[in-house]
């Protein structure tokens, strides 16, 4: 079976309504698709449900199917309000479109199975616009804000029929189209400026460092440290910024940096020396003029070469040209953000985050800026963001964003949570609840399939055993017949043979006789008296084994409370009180001791004198009767023990 197929089957067959249903027919759906209609243009309050908002206007018997379907809507735009990240007043306007949907999935079987639909794709799209907007976009952003919630009351008063939900999705597909580009647009110029701006810090700090190594090269005069501090370093920048460091226009400007600051080591020791400063200093001006770019006025260009070419001239004259250390450049420093106690694992987590991720960010007064991430630069540590409008609205270094992520004043919006995302969630939970009913309701059919046969084998088994104790009394009171006879076959032979012995001893003396007469007449009261008690012995014995037949006969026939009493009896301890009726009278009993060789419990009263000692089946069969009562367990700890292993037995 397909899941869109197992889908209506769920919504056709499954409670997950609770509201009563009936058979339903066209007439009804009819009356329900009418009322949904004007529910439209009804503010419903949210914790009303579809069912009772239907049924408001009088009595409707809704089919299952019909009620399942209300009851999905309702779950599905609860899931909406609770994942939605609209503002408030947005989201009033989209809750109010659940009669619009349910209408729709009421009318259209097919849509259940597809799950899309024109209207659903909508509603993306206003979900998608809508979480973007805020009202700290001002008078900007009311433009866009107004064409969502004209779309959104367009939505509430559209025939679920008639409406062009398509021509709608492509009008406003086109209008945040426009909007998008105008925004991308916006944000392209911001972020080219945001670069321009850190690639000329970045070129003005790697500058200064260059030239800070240049000036503490060799001691100059003054005029060498004023052009390397002055043109040359605008020179270099400009080079570094057009060219790159590996250039090799860059290569030159050094090279001639470099060849002007030994071209006025003139006082240097050494014959070798000064050779190498005479073939220096022609190669000097060639190589200077062509890398100073920064100089654009000729006038300046040919001072600054005339005041190089004066002390060139005095060193090769022999001249002393005054030199001394330059001081050099400061450094500029980066800007230092919150980086003290930031773990390099946030760190990380703020390097894995894309460039065009929206995140709703809390201010300290409470108010949500929505913005996107554009522009995230490694070397200069910056991360800037723009909002829906395409504006500059935020920018932190990743040190600082890791804080505020840290202390959840930052939330990442996920992309992928739309209407139609919900549905598909929300439609995967019903199967799911559909297949767990399913299932229980199979298990509770085969526990009573189960239990229906288990009763069924126990009648069974009592009315074998019923059989087994009738055919065995049977027996049992034939066998007593034949011993009876036994015996007064064999009293009357034994009484034969004292008569012969008496009237033998009554011929040898008459005393004899006498004595013996008298003897036999004692003998034959003697033995009748033990003929009696063995007679009543023995129907004593038959009675307590007639009464253990019956008793076993109750135990089978009324087996479940048997062991339900049973387990009762068990969990008895020492200590236990229990109301007994003894010879008619009910008395309170305390459990003195368990005989388990014999399987007697001895009761004694409150003054310790024993009462009653029944076996535990007789005080099952007394507690079954009501003719006793356990008013307490005794010891807690055990009484604890055997409540667990009756419950896990139960399971």
């Amino acid at each position: 079976m397909s899941v869109e197929a197992l889908l209506e089957q769920a919504l056709r067959e499954g409670r997950f309504s609770t509201s009563d249903v009936g058979e339903g027919d066209e007439r009804t759906r009819a009356t329900l698709l009418a009322r949904l209609v004007g529910l439209q243009n009804v503010d419903l309050p949210v914790w009303e449900s579809l069912e009772q908002a239907a049924r408001r206007p009088g009595p409707l018997q809704l089919s299952q199917q019909e009620a399942n379907l209300l009851y999905f809507c309702d779950q599905v735009f609860e899931q909406c309000q609770s994942q939605t990240d609209l503002e408030p007043l947005l989201l009033e306007a989209f809750m109010a479109l659940r009669p619009l949907v349910a209408g729709v999935l009421l009318r259209d079987s097919a849509v259940l199975r597809s799950l899309q639909h024109p209207l659903f794709s909508l509603l993306d799209q206003l979900w998608d616009a809508g979480r973007y907007w805020s009202p700290d976009l001002g008078k900007p952003g009311d433009k866009y804000r107004v064409r969502l919630e004209e779309m959104l009351q367009q939505l509430r008063k559209a025939d679920p029929v008639t409406a062009p939900f398509q021509t709608w999705l492509d009008e406003l597909s086109g209008q945040l189209a426009k909007d998008a580009q105008r925004a991308e647009t916006l944000t392209s110029r911001i972020c080219q400026t945001a670069r321009g701006a850190l690639a000329g810090e970045q070129a003005e700090r790697f500058v200064r460092q260059q030239v800070s190594l240049l000036l503490e090269r060799a001691p100059m005069p003054d005029v060498v440290e004023e052009l390397l501090k002055g043109p040359l370093r605008h020179s270099m920048q400009v080079i570094y910024l057009s060219r790159g460091v590996n250039s090799e226009e860059w290569k030159q400007i050094l090279r001639a940096a470099q060849m002007l600051i030994d071209s006025m080591q003139g006082a240097a020791e050494g014959e070798s020396d000064m050779q190498q400063v005479y073939q220096t200093i022609p190669k000097v001006i060639p190589l200077l003029t062509k890398q100073l770019v920064s100089i654009s006025d000729a006038t300046e260009m040919e001072d600054w070469i005339a005041r190089i070419e004066k002390l060139h001239m005095q060193i090769l004259l022999g001249g002393k040209v005054d030199l001394h250390p330059a001081q050099p450049l400061s450094v500029l420093k980066q800007e230092e953000g919150v980086s003290a106690n930031v773990s390099s694992a946030l760190l990380e987590q703020v390097k894995r985050i894309p460039e065009g991720q929206w995140l709703i960010y809390q201010r300290d007064d409470g108010e949500k800026l929505r913005c996107r991430l554009v522009m995230k630069t490694e070397e200069a540590g910056q991360l800037l963001f723009v909002n829906v409008l395409g504006a500059k609205c935020l920018e932190k270094t990743p040190e600082e964003f890791a804080y505020l992520l840290a202390a959840r004043h930052v939330r990442l919006l996920d992309a992928e949570n739309n209407f139609s995302q919900i549905l598909r969630d929300t439609v995967a939970s019903f199967l799911q609840l559909y297949q767990r009913q399913a299932m229980l309701m199979t298990e509770a059919a085969e526990r009573q399939r189960i239990e229906t046969e288990r009763r069924r084998l126990a009648q069974q088994k009592a009315k074998r055993e019923a059989e087994r104790i009738a055919q065995e009394r049977l027996e049992a009171q034939a066998r007593a017949e034949e011993e009876a006879r036994l015996r007064a076959e064999e009293q009357a032979r034994q009484a034969a043979e004292n008569a012969r012995i008496a009237a033998e001893q009554a011929k040898r003396a008459a005393e004899e006789a006498q004595r013996a007469s008298e003897e036999a007449a004692k003998f034959s009261r003697a033995q009748a008296a033990q003929k009696a008690a063995a007679e009543a012995e023995n129907i004593r014995r038959e009675a307590e084994i007639e009464a253990e037949r019956a008793l076993q006969a109750e135990k089978q026939s009324r087996i479940d409370e048997w062991e339900a009493t049973l387990q009762s009896v068990r969990t008895l301890g020492i200590g236990a009180w229990v109301d007994i009726e003894i010879k008619g009278e009910r008395q309170r009993c305390k459990l003195a001791a368990v005989m388990n060789a014999s399987d007697k419990l001895i009761f004694v009263g409150r003054d310790g004198k024993k009462l009653v000692e029944p076996r535990r089946d007789e005080l099952i069969k007394l507690l079954l009767d009501g003719k006793a009562r356990i008013i307490q367990q005794g010891d807690q700890f055990e009484n604890s023990l055997a409540k667990v292993i009756q419950t896990l037995r139960k399971d």
